[in-house]
């Protein structure tokens, strides 16, 4: 096994997905879940790792156009169903959080795949407790596949603002999270 590009174990062929890959799973889910009202966290999650249909396409899809393919093992299901339900668990307080941010334009005029990017950096540096820094360089890896070219300077400094007041943040999400 060879090192990825975010320090992780990349995987070989037939080889379960990275964490940079199960991150980008995550994000295509959770934006599949902001267009499509007829689906839930459980049912988005349960056809994704239990539909031989939809686990086909990871083993042979290409990756060129951004989509994630690997085989989708006990981890990275683990991590995906983590991420994914961190987000939409917790995405009015992640929306109240990311809100404070954008002095010069209004959060609400964020696109979609921009407010999903920043919903799943800012609940895995929260809910995951994964390093800021990790979790900045894959969001601004992303970026570059899903959001709109300028984009990534605008998610940058969101997410540097979110850094200087994470224990803040941390600190506002406790009490949240002991009362699950």
């Amino acid at each position: 096994m060879t090192c990825g590009e975010d320090g992780q174990q990349a995987p070989a062929e037939g080889k379960g997905l990275s964490r940079r890959q199960s991150r980008r799973k995550a994000f295509e889910l959770l934006f599949e879940l902001k267009h499509r009202d007829d689906l839930t966290v459980a049912l988005i999650l349960d056809r994704t790792f239990t539909d031989p249909d939809v686990q086909a396409l990871y083993l042979v899809d290409e990756d060129e156009d951004g989509y994630v393919s690997g085989k989708l093992d006990k981890g990275a299901v683990r991590f995906i169903g983590e991420l994914v339900h961190a987000v939409k668990d917790h995405e009015d307080e992640l929306d109240h959080e990311l809100a404070q941010y954008p002095h010069d334009w209004s959060y609400d005029r964020i696109g979609v795949s921009e407010r999903v990017l920043l919903q799943l950096a800012l609940a895995e540096m929260v809910y995951l407790g994964t390093s800021y820094k990790v979790v900045i360089n894959e969001t601004l890896d992303m970026a570059k596949l899903y959001a709109q070219d300028e984009a990534r300077r605008f998610i940058n400094g969101i997410l540097g603002a979110v850094v200087r007041n994470l224990d803040e943040i941390r600190a506002r999400a406790r009490p949240a999270q002991e009362e699950e």
